[in-house]
């Protein structure tokens, strides 16, 4: 086998900070593209998600600047960027794209965020209101910048992202580019990397468009379980994004991750398989600095037995009790990913209640609300963010899931009945999608 990590492995060479092809470095901290053609701010979304980016979220007036500078140059009159607001004159509901949270830096016009006009927002780049940003809405076609993580520069790499590079199993020369997960774990780690872990939605967007022109529709992810319902990454990192598919209802100790087009409503999910059955896979190893000299470490292969197994860190499902209550019920605005129930549920004679719901995910995304147990009695009624309705599901269903056409969806639900007629009511977990 042509170990082709291996060289790079061993000796340390040239690094930086980089950027991905068709990205500039602006400022030295950020990888921008400006694009000048003009697209609904979620089509413009998906064409960052390409790159595993977003639209720019703007967090100083340095950025901000140049950002205005660089669209201004390509000669844009208003540009999208990456910042979505919940709720008009106050900006603690704003949040960036990126997933970095509520905005801290802003530079709205005066009467903004006005979400009347809409939620997403535009930079204008010319005139006395070059720089200030404005509320609209999300149908308008508009140019817009992109941004996706810095990496560090390796000429070995092909695939480099945010500081990994990755490597496609069919691009291994002398190896079984389909094969179990024991032996793809031991080609990974033999060439310097471990089984793809993932940590994002953008990470899951970059890996899944590198597959967009295979054949390939699942690949192995590093992980095994060690508990029921509860994963842990090979390579050590934190179990600290989740994209399994809360409708699957495969079996086994491994996980796959879906890899469809991007209007397909399982793409990208994550579910379980036998990890003896044989799947493409993924390898990922960090990108070292320049002073940095790494070193392999001898691959050691994990048994998938629980007793011989031992893991770094793991991700605890919550557990459902009676009569505690865990519906976020009348909540103003939660945001995915997280879990709504019908009010006391899964308490066999639920109280009479009348919830409603305003639940929602970050400006990039279509809000996913996917039905894990659902019996009532008077439909629950789901509605997008301007009042249309999406459906109303009532009595006893099979899991189910609904995709909201933008990043917020209402939800209400009267439980008056369904002690009556015993009835118990329904938990549903959103996601991003």
């Amino acid at each position: 086998m042509i170990l082709v990590f291996l060289l790079f492995a061993l000796f340390p060479h040239a690094t930086g900070i980089a950027c991905q092809r068709g990205l500039t470095a602006v400022n030295d901290q950020k990888c921008l593209m400006m694009n000048k053609m003009e697209l609904k701010h979620l089509w413009a979304e998906n064409s960052c998600a390409q790159y595993g980016g977003t639209l720019v979220p703007i967090k100083n007036a340095v950025d901000n600047r140049a950002v205005a500078n660089m669209a201004a140059s390509a000669g844009a009159t208003n540009i999208w960027i990456g910042i979505f607001c919940f709720a008009t004159g106050n900006t603690t509901t704003c949040y960036h794209d990126d997933g970095s949270g509520t905005i801290s830096y802003n530079n709205f016009a005066s009467g903004n965020p006005a979400v009347q006009n809409g939620g997403c927002v535009y930079m204008s780049v010319t005139g006395q209101s070059a720089g200030q940003w404005v509320s609209g809405n999300c149908e308008v076609s508009l140019p817009f910048v992109c941004e996706s993580p810095t990496t560090v520069a390796d000429p070995s790499c092909k695939l480099n992202y945010n500081g990994y590079c990755y490597l496609r199993s069919h691009e291994i020369p002398s190896t079984s580019n389909i094969t179990t997960f024991t032996k793809a774990q031991a080609i990974c780690q033999a060439n310097g990397g471990f089984l793809l872990s993932l940590h994002s939605k953008p990470e899951i967007d970059y890996v899944r468009n590198i597959y967009k022109n295979t054949r390939y529709s699942s690949i192995f992810l590093g992980a095994q379980k060690f508990l029921p319902n509860t994963f842990d990454w090979d390579d050590e990192s934190n179990w600290d994004y989740d994209y399994t598919d809360p409708l699957s209802k495969t079996k086994g100790d491994c996980l796959l991750m879906t890899l469809p087009s991007f209007k397909d409503q399982t793409a990208g999910l994550w579910s379980r398989t036998n990890c003896s059955f044989k799947y493409p896979f993924m390898c990922k190893r960090k990108i070292l600095e320049p002073t940095a000299v790494r070193s392999l470490k001898p691959v050691q292969l994990k048994e998938t037995s629980i007793e011989k197994t031992v893991y770094h860190s793991q991700k605890n499902l919550p557990h459902r009790q009676e009569l505690v209550d865990f519906s976020n019920c009348n909540t103003t605005l939660y945001m995915a990913p997280g879990t709504i129930t019908s009010y006391g549920y899964p308490n066999i004679k639920p109280p009479v209640t009348y919830c409603t719901w305003t639940v929602a995910t970050l400006g990039p995304y279509q809000l996913g609300v996917y039905f894990t147990d659902f019996s009532v009695s008077k439909s629950v009624y789901l509605y997008d963010e301007h009042g249309n309705q999406l459906g109303n599901p009532s009595g006893n269903q099979s899991p189910f899931r609904v995709l909201g056409p933008s990043n917020i969806v209402k939800i209400t639900h009267d439980s008056s009945y369904d002690a009556v007629y015993g009835y118990h009511g329904f938990s549903a977990t959103l996601l991003p999608f």
